[in-house]
């Protein structure tokens, strides 16, 4: 990872987005990394057609890369609609670093936020 790149993710590590679990959320759904020891809780709401995501909450610990992970996904699904969140994959979540890959050692690191997304929506 480029040096530019780490400096944004430990930044938005230490600076996390919509950190929170709301209390009024829709869903809410825990997941864990048993490799490493991650772990984060996200609670979704939607807006009112129940299609699209309207607000996020999350709360988490562990590396710097499942939290800065967690951070930006929180702020891009926001508006997003559930049918396009369920197949969002790794290549759709790196361009929100602007990264073009990520090493397989850190692969579930950086993926855990949006698996526990996908699987609260499933």
């Amino acid at each position: 990872m480029d040096e530019i790149y780490q400096e944004a993710v430990v930044a938005e590590a230490q600076h996390p987005q919509n950190s929170g679990l709301l209390t009024d959320g829709h869903l809410k759904h825990h997941e864990t990394n048993a490799s490493c020891g991650d772990e984060v809780t996200i609670t979704l709401k939607f807006d009112k057609d129940k299609k699209t995501i309207e607000t996020v909450g999350w709360e988490g610990h562990g590396c710097v890369v499942s939290q800065a992970s967690m951070s930006v996904l929180s702020e891009k699904l926001k508006g997003a609609s559930i049918e396009q969140i369920k197949k969002w994959q790794k290549a759709d979540l790196l361009p929100f670093f602007g990264m073009t890959d990520i090493s397989a050692g850190r692969e579930k690191c950086f993926l855990m936020g949006l698996k526990a997304v996908q699987k609260a929506l499933s």
